[in-house]
């Protein structure tokens, strides 16, 4: 088995890794459910913890940890809000944190992974093939709602580097040298406006000068895992990421394009910082920001 440094440096753990380190009483070890849905979705992902998940597991709700201030969805709190709901978790700060989603890492792991990271907290790691994986080691699970966790006192580190605002996009797309790469991890046909959005009052299209990498295509489709370093890095150089020149990762709500910063993570490149707002600012209709289609 790896060594908890080497796992918090590649960003996910192995479901026997997991299950070998929750046996081990000299880490402590927290595993929560970042799952996370977009409207609509058949069954909330809180109700789908409740009925299935990891033994002690714990559900974080990305749309209780936002700034609840701004219209805008999935939005970072400030550090003061983060540190009660991550202490309401009982999570302290040497915790080792392991992230998991019903469904693999696309829908909310990575976002957990990434805001855990912007509040200072890097003894942090998503695992791979979320529940699905877990399942298939014959690992138990349980479908009775968890005991509240003693409150704990967490205390967050904001790192201003990881994250980026709508000025600096701006002054990005008006560079005509395109120095700074963004990086668009929704699906084609939202990117090239084919395709509406999901939310109401918004614009299709894309913030000029972007490109796409479907989050997806980082992924292997059939066990939700995050692809292999090989694999990862032919995707990316198909993509033309250039790795010589600063990059920045946005999607619809910045959820997914966490998936990009932990891609990149996982190779090596440890601190790309993701587009807050993402297109639910950049596009909707009140921004007045140019857009791009195709």
């Amino acid at each position: 088995m790896r060594t908890v440094n080497a796992i918090i440096d590649q960003g996910v753990i192995e479901a026997d890794e997991l299950a070998t380190l929750l046996a081990d009483e000299e880490t402590s070890v927290k595993v929560l459910d970042g799952s996370f849905a977009l409207p609509g979705a058949a069954i909330p992902p809180y109700q789908a913890f409740l009925n299935k998940h990891i033994p002690g597991a714990q559900f974080f709700d990305i749309k209780e940890a936002c700034d609840k201030s701004t219209d805008l969805p999935n939005m970072l709190p400030a550090p003061e809000m983060f540190e009660n709901y991550v202490s309401s978790l009982g999570i302290n700060n040497d915790d080792l944190i392991v992230i998991y989603g019903q469904t693999g890492i696309v829908m909310g792991p990575a976002r957990v992974w990434w805001m855990m990271r912007v509040f200072g907290h890097d003894r942090v790691c998503i695992l791979n093939g979320g529940l699905k994986a877990w399942e298939s080691e014959n690992l138990p699970t349980e479908n009775t709602p968890p005991p509240r966790p003693e409150k704990t006192e967490f205390s967050a580190n904001f790192r201003p580097e990881l994250v980026v605002d709508i000025a600096r996009v701006k002054d990005i797309t008006a560079d005509a040298e395109n120095t700074v790469q963004l990086l668009d991890a929704r699906p084609p046909g939202r990117f090239s406006g084919e395709t509406p959005e999901p939310r109401p009052g918004m614009r299709s299209g894309h913030i000029p000068s972007s490109r796409n990498i479907p989050c997806i295509t980082l992924v292997d489709q059939d066990t939700g895992k995050l692809k292999s370093a090989d694999d990862l890095s032919t995707t990316l150089h198909e993509s033309g990421l250039d790795y010589t020149k600063p990059i920045i990762a946005t999607c619809g709500s910045g959820v997914t394009a966490c998936v990009i910063a932990l891609a990149l993570f996982s190779l090596g490149h440890k601190d790309i910082p993701v587009y807050d707002g993402s297109w639910s600012e950049w596009g909707r209709e009140s921004s007045q920001t140019e857009i791009s289609t195709g």
